[in-house]
This record gives C-alpha cells, structure tokens and sequence, in this order.
C-alpha cells in the first residue's frame, strides 16, 4: 500500500497529518508530513517524517523518532528540494 501525496493520514492517538512528501531509503518508505489542526488547516510548525510499516495484520505507519535516522532523511528530503 503506498501513500499518496496530499493524502491525510490520522494516527493511532487521533493526530492528523498531510502527506506533502515521499521518500524510498534502502527499501523503507519514508513520508514527510505536516500537521493539520482545526478545520484541517495545516500547521506548519508540527512536521514529522513517519515510516510506512507491513505486518501479518497489514500496514501501518510510525514516526520516526531515532535521531540519527532523522537527520539523515532530513537532508535526503532536502535534497529533493
């Protein structure tokens, strides 16, 4: 299941974010997303980059949290700019 761009996604704890960005690091699928607030404005102060995940139940997706995974996609999805 890949992810479209410009698609909203709601996590687990009811959080909502659009996907503005996608990026495919050593067979992982990555997205950059922003927040997205009240009347689905976005906020662009809440960007998180979340991993899209299979299990035996399906997929899911996580934030990435692991500092060193983030810098480096960070600058991988700014080299795309």
């Amino acid at each position: 299941m890949k992810i479209e761009l410009d698609t909203i996604i709601k996590l687990n704890n009811d959080e909502k974010y659009v996907v503005i960005n996608h990026l495919n690091d050593e067979e992982r699928d990555f997205y950059l997303t922003m927040g997205i607030i009240k009347d689905n404005e976005i906020d662009s102060s809440k960007v998180v980059i979340i991993e899209e995940l299979k299990d035996d139940e399906g997929y899911y997706v996580e934030k990435v949290i692991d500092s060193d995974l983030l810098l480096k996609l960070t600058k991988l999805f700014k080299e795309q700019l």
